[in-house]
C-alpha cells in the first residue's frame, strides 16, 4: 500500500512503478492528442498569436497550413506521422481561447510545448542580462577542459551524512542518513550518503523580489556579491513561472485530456488458419497474414468530442502562491563549449534533477548566452500508466492508438522547445525527464558555446522542522546552507587570514584548519564530487528501470 506522504501535495516521481499493477505516471495520450499538442504549440510560438487567433482569415490560413502537414510523433523505437482531421484542427484553434486566457501577460509568460511547462522569451531586460553575463565570465577557469563545464557546481561540497557539520539550537552535529525500507516504493531513490545543499530564499509578498538569506554553495558571497545580485534579479522573474508550474502540478488540479475512450475495430474478419496442424508453410503464411491484418485492419481511433472544445482549459481549483514565503533553491550554471577540435555536442541523457532527499519539484533553465552553434532544443518525456480498453495481446491496436507495443517502455515523448535563444526561460516539473538535444558549431572554424543558468526548486510545502529526523516522509526537512556552514577549506582559511593577528605563525593557522571538522580542500571536494556523480548515474539508470521505462504488458489484466 502506498505511504500517505506519496499522495500529498505535488506529483513526484520518486517511487517504484514495478510495485504497481499497471505502472505509474499520467494517463497515456493518444498519438493524435500528441500531434494536436505539437500543432497547438506551433501556433502559440507565432508572434502575438493571442491577438490573432480569433480573426477568421488567420484561422483559415492556419487551418490550411495544418491540413497540408503531417506531425512526426516520436514513440519508443521510432516515430509515426500523424495527419489531423478538420475536426481536430478546429478543436486546437478553438482551444487557443483557453490558452489565451491562461497566458500571464503581466509576467510575459505562457504555457509551453506541453502541460505544466511554462516559458518566457524575455526573462530580464538587456541591461540585467549583460550584467549577468559579465559576472558569469568571472567564474570561468582557463585550465578547465572538456565540452561541458560547471561554472557553479551544485555537486561540489554537498552535505555528507555522518560527516558534514550542521548547526542546530543545541550545537553542531551531523545528520544520519534517511532511513527507508526496501519495501517502500521509493527505496532506490533515497541517497544514504549525500544531499545537495539549497539556499534559503525569501520572496516579497507583492513585488516577488527575491533575496538570498543564506549563501549559495560554492559561490563566495563576498567575491561574487554582484553575481548574487544578478541571480536574485533573474530568480525574481522566474517566480511567476514556478507558481504556474506548481499550480498545474498540484494534485488538486488534475488535467483533462483532449481525447479519451478506447479504439474499436470496424471489421472483424481475420485470416483463416490452415486446416492441418503439420502444414508448416501454411502456418508461416497465416502468422505473416495475421501480423499484417492486426496492424492494418480498419480501426476507429478515439477522437475529440463531436461537440468540439468545451472551454475551461484555464480553470484551476487550486492556485499556488509563493509571495511572502521562504523557499529553498539550488542554483547552478553550466557551459557547453565547442571549438574546431571538438565541434559537436552529443546531447545529454534523459534525466530528472536530484534524488528523493532533495525533493526537487520544479526546474528553471535560463539561456544566458549562445554563440556560433546550431539551434539547440530541449526535449521532454513522461512516464505513463498502461492504456486500457483493448483486447489482451492486441499490439496492433495499442501501437496505432498510443504508440506502444508489447514490452515497450511506458513512456511518451511529449514535446520539445526548438531553437533555444539567449534570454529564453522555461520552468518544468521534475516529474518529466528532460534532455538537451545534440548540436554543433555553426561555423566549424570558430569556437561557440551555450551557457545556462538553472534553479532547482525544493518542494515549497516542506517545512524547516524535523531536520534531525531520519524518516523520509513528505514533511522531512531538506537541509540547506542556512544549516550547514561553508565546507570549503579555502574560504575558512581566507577568513582566518583576515581576522587572526599577522604575528600568529602559519603553523598555528594550519592546525586550526586541520582541527576544524567538516572542511574539504579542493582534492577532497573533487573526490566527493565524483562519488556523488557516480551515485546519481546509478540512480538515473534505476529511475529509468523503475519509473520511466517500465515495460508495457499487452497481455496484462486491466
Amino acid at each position: 500500500m502506498p505511504r500517505r506522504d506519496l499522495l500529498h501535495g505535488y506529483l513526484h516521481l520518486f517511487m517504484d512503478a514495478t510495485q504497481f499493477a499497471t505502472g505509474v505516471g499520467d494517463e497515456p495520450r493518444t498519438l493524435t492528442d500528441l500531434a494536436m499538442s505539437q500543432f497547438s504549440y506551433t501556433l502559440r510560438m507565432k508572434p502575438e498569436w493571442y491577438n490573432k487567433h480569433t480573426d477568421p482569415e488567420t484561422r483559415k490560413k492556419w487551418a490550411a497550413e495544418a491540413a497540408d502537414k503531417s506531425w512526426k510523433v516520436r514513440i519508443p523505437g521510432g516515430s509515426v506521422n500523424i495527419k489531423l482531421s478538420v475536426k481536430q484542427i478546429g478543436y486546437v484553434m478553438d482551444e487557443l481561447t483557453g490558452y489565451a486566457a491562461l497566458r500571464d501577460a503581466q509576467n510575459f509568460c505562457q504555457a509551453s510545448c506541453f502541460e505544466r511547462i511554462w516559458e518566457t522569451g524575455h526573462v530580464i531586460d538587456d541591461e540585467a542580462a549583460a550584467k549577468l553575463t559579465e559576472e558569469i565570465s568571472f567564474l570561468r577557469h582557463p585550465g578547465k577542459s572538456g565540452a561541458v563545464n560547471w561554472l557553479l557546481d551544485p555537486y561540489l561540497c554537498p552535505l555528507i551524512y555522518g560527516q558534514t557539520q550542521v548547526s542546530t539550537p543545541d550545537g553542531p552535529t551531523t545528520l544520519t542518513p534517511p532511513r527507508g525500507s526496501y519495501y517502500t516504493p521509493d527505496h532506490y531513490a533515497v541517497s544514504s550518503h549525500f544531499c545537495l545543499l539549497p539556499s534559503v530564499v525569501s520572496i516579497s509578498p507583492k513585488s516577488y523580489a527575491v533575496q538570498f538569506c543564506s549563501y549559495i554553495n560554492n559561490l563566495h558571497p563576498t567575491h561574487h556579491a554582484n553575481l548574487y545580485s544578478s541571480l536574485s534579479t533573474l530568480l525574481t522573474r522566474f517566480i511567476p513561472l514556478f507558481e504556474h508550474t506548481l499550480t498545474d502540478l498540484h494534485r488538486n488540479n488534475p488535467l483533462t485530456q483532449r481525447i479519451s475512450g478506447s479504439c474499436k475495430y470496424t471489421i472483424w474478419d481475420e485470416p483463416e488458419p490452415p486446416e492441418h496442424s503439420d502444414d508448416e508453410e501454411g502456418w508461416a503464411t497465416y502468422e505473416r497474414e495475421m501480423r499484417q491484418w492486426s496492424l492494418n485492419r480498419p480501426l476507429r481511433l478515439p477522437d475529440v468530442s463531436s461537440a468540439g472544445y468545451r472551454g475551461g482549459l484555464e480553470n484551476r481549483r487550486h492556485t499556488v502562491s509563493l509571495g511572502g514565503r521562504e523557499v529553498k533553491i539550488i542554483p547552478s550554471i553550466n557551459e557547453i563549449s565547442l571549438d574546431p577540435e571538438t565541434p559537436f555536442y552529443a546531447g545529454s541523457t534523459w534525466k530528472v534533477e536530484g534524488m528523493r532527499n532533495e525533493r526537487i519539484t520544479a526546474c528553471a533553465i535560463y539561456i544566458a548566452s549562445k554563440e556560433n552553434i546550431t539551434a539547440p532544443s530541449l526535449q521532454f518525456r513522461m512516464a505513463i500508466t498502461y492504456p486500457g480498453g483493448f483486447m489482451l495481446g492486441d499490439s496492433g491496436a495499442t501501437l496505432r492508438t498510443w504508440g506502444l507495443r508489447d514490452v515497450d517502455p511506458c513512456v511518451q515523448y511529449i514535446g520539445s522547445i526548438p531553437n533555444l535563444e539567449a534570454g529564453f526561460g522555461v520552468v518544468f516539473p521534475n516529474i518529466y525527464q528532460h534532455q538537451l538535444a545534440p548540436f554543433r558549431l555553426a561555423d566549424p572554424k570558430k569556437p561557440g558555446h551555450l551557457t545556462c543558468v538553472s534553479f532547482w526548486l525544493i518542494d515549497p510545502d516542506i517545512s524547516s522542522n524535523g531536520l534531525l529526523s531520519s524518516e523520509i516522509g513528505h514533511h522531512k526537512a531538506v537541509p540547506s546552507t542556512a544549516d550547514v556552514p561553508p565546507q570549503q577549506k579555502e574560504w575558512v582559511a581566507e577568513t582566518l587570514d583576515e581576522v587572526i593577528d599577522r604575528q600568529v605563525p602559519m603553523e598555528v593557522v594550519e592546525r586550526i584548519l586541520e582541527s576544524t571538522e567538516g572542511l574539504l580542500d579542493a582534492a577532497e571536494a573533487n573526490r566527493v564530487r565524483q562519488e556523488i556523480l557516480d551515485e546519481r548515474e546509478e540512480f538515473r539508470k534505476l529511475n529509468d528501470m523503475n519509473y520511466f521505462c517500465v515495460p508495457f504488458d499487452v497481455w496484462g489484466t486491466f
